[in-house]
């Protein structure tokens, strides 16, 4: 998951040079002039955002973001139409990224694009491959991935993405970086485009035309900027959409992950309970302009396993590559983009401290392997501190050497929840408990006590283990596992502790003279404080450090609350399967489990239009409620999905249904 970055010189005249592709970031000409004519204007991007002003999307796509030029030119552009439609979504690949620094220094040369500039290194990130979601301003949002664009633009759930309505292939030359410009990568750009797509470059190389011509495209040579006599353009056909035109047929042997496209004619949305996975959702659903309509039990949000005073902030660590490994990454690095954003420097709410994590607090079956770990994740993620540096980090001695996740940090959910529904768009509904949904008319009518709450286009289920209780969660395999939190006083010693120190117990630092551990793990759902739970508490506490009495012993308050989670462990975010229609579909993997299926399901309902699932985050919630949130807006919206196909495949909630009738259960 690591991801090389770009090597830079800087020659005489101030441009920068590739030394592994060795060729120049731009034209001697000037680039700014080159970029408007080759990119914005042969995509005639403003006369088409003037036609297209009633729209809500307009997507762009580029192959070779380097320093993200075209991109502030696009926003420059955006801000300046007096229409357009209301949102921008770029899409950008890039295999080895400028570092924040190496940005900076070709930023300094655009004076005209200052602002735009500042955007985008306030939220520029240079590590780690895979897609990073850029939320820039309310209504322009950056994809920009990172890793071989072939690879990168493949994993997308294509037809669950919408089209791009124009493409800017902007790579170092064909002669240089071959890579960029092969037919596969073509063919794979036609199927995220339709019949109002249009391309452009600065190549008219004939290996790139006939490339694109096999991939379906139709382009031409117009005129070129400065010394170059050439440029290019292109559309694509109706007729050569290929991924667009067969509406959605399956394209791996696993057609139970197939999600049908959705659309809605209104924008109403009821989210199903107030923690965090609610709460998020509810926040990236309003962002979008949707009403929300947001209903729990409680008397306020954050009440129950939300509602602990702190929670840590860390990326979940895995030994080697995988989808879940990805998942808990891009997890982590958009919640901290997010808070940042949430809680300006200072806010008391979101302490950045830093997270230490020992080898006895996670991952005890299969312990963390140093080598592999500095293989998968950048230094800017995690890396192995002895303990004498380890020491220095938390402030206090500690027992041993610890990972060290030095953007990480303690956060009060509840003021995130705060936060999150202080948004204008966000309505709430306290001390309701939620226990029936029907569907009429294209509409959800959700009951409590058998009086109507409210009705709404999509429904969100977000409420924990309690979504067992609706008729359609039922078979959910959602677990309970109680965990207790202690408060104790802060010593003359543990005041020095600057770090969350995570091994047997989380401690963080002191607070109003008080430090809070967290937290006991077991099944079950007693809400009852167990004095064994404190005690254990407070000796896995104390055995993060090295001397005696650097934390009291004397708990001076407890609080039990029930986390969810499932039986592996990953989240339920999605659509929300009908269980009945897809045991009927794929009875047959009862008796034979590699059975293969010629049917999709976008031929089928096997999923309930308009229900969506997000719960069971269990004890990574903070990391994880923010993405699943934003995935679930962008799949509500018809967006490009922040997430891989593989990731969202492991999110699925029907996994659980197709394991069972794998194992004839």
């Amino acid at each position: 998951m690591k991801v090389e970055n770009a090597k830079v010189t800087w020659l005489e005249s101030g441009l920068p040079y590739s030394t592994q592709y060795q060729d120049i970031y731009y034209s001697k000409d000037d680039e700014l002039a080159e970029s408007q004519y080759i990119f914005l204007d042969a995509n005639r991007l403003g006369e088409r955002w003037q036609q297209e002003a009633h729209q809500e999307n307009f997507q762009i796509g580029e192959l070779g973001f380097g320093s993200g030029l075209n991109f502030l030119q696009v926003i420059k552009l955006w801000k300046s139409c007096q229409a357009h439609p209301s949102r921008l979504h770029y899409i950008a690949f890039e295999k080895h990224p400028l570092t924040i620094d190496q940005l900076r220094k070709i930023h300094q040369r655009w004076p005209s694009l200052s602002a735009e500039s500042a955007l985008l290194q306030e939220h520029y990130i240079d590590h780690s491959a895979g897609c990073h979601r850029l939320l820039l301003d309310q209504d322009i949002t950056l994809d920009l991935y990172f890793g071989d664009a072939l690879q990168q633009l493949t994993t997308r759930m294509t037809n669950n993405c919408p089209p791009v309505h124009c493409w800017f292939l902007d790579g170092f030359s064909p002669a240089n970086n071959e890579a960029l410009w092969e037919e596969n990568l073509m063919r794979a750009i036609a199927q995220s485009s339709d019949e109002s797509t249009t391309l452009s470059s600065y190549s008219v190389a004939g290996r790139v035309r006939t490339a694109l011509k096999n991939a379906g495209f139709e382009v031409h040579k117009a005129e070129g900027f400065g010394r170059k006599r050439h440029s290019l353009t292109g559309t694509l056909p109706a007729q050569a959409s290929p991924s667009l035109a067969q509406d959605g047929k399956s394209t791996h042997a696993s057609p139970w992950f197939d999600l049908p496209r959705v659309g809605f004619e209104g924008r109403t949305a009821a989210i199903i309970g107030a923690g965090l996975a609610g709460c998020s959702t509810a926040y990236s659903l309003a962002r979008r302009g949707w009403q929300v309509t947001l209903i729990d039990a409680s008397s306020k949000p954050a009440s129950k396993a939300s509602g602990n005073a702190l929670l840590a902030l860390r990326c979940r660590l895995f030994n080697s590559p995988s989808a879940e490994a990805e998942f808990f990454l891009h997890a982590y690095l958009f919640a901290l983009r997010q808070f940042a954003h949430l809680f300006p420097c200072g806010d008391p709410a979101w302490k950045p401290c830093g997270v230490l994590q020992m080898r006895n607090a996670m991952n005890k079956r299969n312990p963390l392997q140093a080598q592999k770990l500095d293989a998968l994740y950048s230094p800017q993620i995690v890396s192995l501190l002895t303990k004498e540096l380890a020491t220095v980090e938390a402030g206090i001695a500690l027992s041993e050497a610890a990972w060290h996740f030095p953007a990480g940090g303690a956060l009060n959910p509840a003021a995130l929840c705060q936060r999150y529904l202080a948004h204008p768009n966000i309505h709430c509904i306290f001390d309701t408990a939620v226990d029936k949904l029907s569907s009429l008319e294209n509409k959800w009518s959700l009951e409590a006590d058998g009086a109507r709450v409210t009705e709404s286009d999509v429904v969100v289920i977000a409420n924990s283990h309690d979504a067992t209780r609706l008729a359609q969660c039922v078979d959910l395999p959602l677990q309970s596992f109680r965990g207790q939190t202690t408060v104790i006083a802060a010593n003359e010693k543990s005041t020095r502790l600057e770090s969350i120190v995570s091994g047997a117990r989380t401690v963080f630092p002191s607070a109003d003279g008080q430090h809070l551990i967290s937290a006991s793990y077991a099944t079950g759902t007693q809400a009852e404080t167990l004095a064994n739970d404190t005690l254990e508490n407070l000796r896995g506490a104390a055995s993060n450090f090295s001397e005696d009495n650097s934390l009291s012993d004397i708990a001076l308050s407890n609080r039990v609350s029930v986390r969810c989670n499932s039986p592996d462990g990953i989240p339920l975010v999605g659509m929300m399967p009908d269980s009945a229609k897809m045991r009927i579909r794929y009875g047959e993997l009862a008796r034979n489990a590699r059975a293969k299926f010629s049917t999709t399901g976008h031929d089928c309902e096997q999923y309930t239009d308009g229900l969506f699932l997000n719960v069971a985050h269990g004890s990574n919630g903070l990391a994880s409620c923010p993405i699943s949130a934003e995935f679930l807006a962008s799949l509500i919206t018809a967006e490009n999905l922040p997430l891989s196909k593989a990731m969202i495949n492991t999110l699925n909630p029907s996994r659980f249904l197709i394991k069972d009738l794998k194992k004839q259960r």
